[in-house]
């Protein structure tokens, strides 16, 4: 069964939620040492992510199960007048920045509707995730839609490479789409898994890319994560540490000097570098070697309604009841069972998330 809901807080300076709301009396959640006021206040919460599906056009193995994926049915998932309801809310509690995630976000025949309603909202920071496949056909509308950039996801610049790590995609195609989203958004961030045995060699090349172009390149540690593939064996085999990885590009390219977050858009946790000589930069995102649990700002939502608030570990709330408890037609909630949901949710937020997650990335969102 799924979890119900209970809270504690709201952001500073909200005004549309009735501050007549006896708070006093939800504090119903995992108690917290006093101290700990970082990420387990909604305070600190900037970043919703949003899974608009679990369904990919890839089957990269650290992301999918072995054995097959079981999707959940069409009819579970949120619609966009639920997105629209739970992204209202978290706008309403001060949260500005939204990234739309899947599975491949790309693949759902309304997300220009989604994006649209989210949009509409008011100013907020809107991004997004893909593989780059159907940005060719996409990029342009996305960019009308409200889409303010895109990151994608590439594990190798090998043709041969690329088709074994996605199970059978074309480079060619991911390499149409990478033109699309530069020419449509000016800038590009590009996510690279950093696997040990499977492409740690070409940090290096991918790196050249921030070089040549004006893009940010984000090396990712290699997170265990349901019952991927890749971490069937012993997962600490395919780890490279971003400090490796950091070594890799030196030995090639040179020092790399630090950069403050704001050379950046968006509020995502990578550490950024500045490339020697180049026109991009370069990001680190070390969630197994030095975890940033701590200063963790996000909240994830899945495609079916569940609010989660570590990609790792528990702490789940499920949404759907608050979303159908009115006509689901309508677009007006009841802002009290939403503030004790994300409260909740947040609080269930890790001292410092485990060494595997027990749900695969695809059904999280990343």
């Amino acid at each position: 069964m799924r979890s119900s809901s209970s809270a504690t807080g709201y952001h500073q300076g909200v005004t549309t939620i009735d501050r007549r709301i006896p708070l006093n009396v939800l504090q119903t959640g995992p108690s917290r040492p006093v101290y700990a006021t970082g990420p387990r206040s909604l305070e600190s919460v900037r970043m919703l992510r949003i899974s608009v599906t679990d369904r990919c056009n890839l089957r990269c193995g650290y992301c999918m199960p072995k054995g097959g994926v079981s999707f959940q049915p069409k009819d579970d998932l949120l619609t966009p007048v639920d997105l629209a309801k739970i992204s209202g809310f978290a706008h309403r509690l001060g949260v500005r920045h939204f990234k739309i995630t899947g599975g491949e976000p790309t693949v759902r025949g309304d997300l220009l509707e989604i994006i649209q309603r989210i949009r509409a909202l008011g100013s907020s920071d809107i991004s997004m995730t893909s593989n780059g496949l159907q940005m060719p056909r996409l990029a342009a509308s996305l960019k009308e839609a409200g889409v303010d950039r895109v990151t994608l996801s590439v594990d190798s610049l090998r043709p041969d490479r690329y088709r074994d790590i996605t199970g059978g995609g074309r480079f060619d195609v991911f390499q149409k789409g990478l033109e699309a989203t530069a020419e449509i958004f000016g800038t590009v961030k590009l996510n690279v898994v950093v696997m040990r045995g499977v492409n740690d060699d070409e940090v290096a090349d991918f790196a050249g890319l921030a070089r040549e172009r004006d893009w940010t390149v984000r090396f990712i540690e290699f997170m265990p994560l349901g019952s991927s593939v890749l971490a069937d064996g012993d997962p600490d085999q395919y780890l490279v540490t971003a400090d490796e990885v950091t070594s890799s590009i030196e030995a090639v390219h040179g020092p790399l000097d630090p950069l403050d977050a704001s050379a950046d858009p968006g509020v995502g946790p990578a550490r950024l570098l500045a490339m020697p000589g180049g026109r991009g930069r370069i990001g680190l995102i070390h969630a197994m070697s030095r975890p940033f649990c701590e200063t963790c700002n996000r909240l994830r939502l899945t495609s079916s309604g569940i609010l989660r608030s570590c990609l790792f570990d528990g702490g789940e709330v499920d949404l759907m009841p608050i979303l159908r408890t009115g006509s689901d037609d309508s677009e007006i909630v009841d802002d009290r069972a939403f503030l004790e949901a994300f409260t909740r949710c947040t609080a269930m937020k890790p001292d410092v998330h485990g060494l595997r997650g027990g749900r695969a990335m695809s059904s999280i969102g990343g």
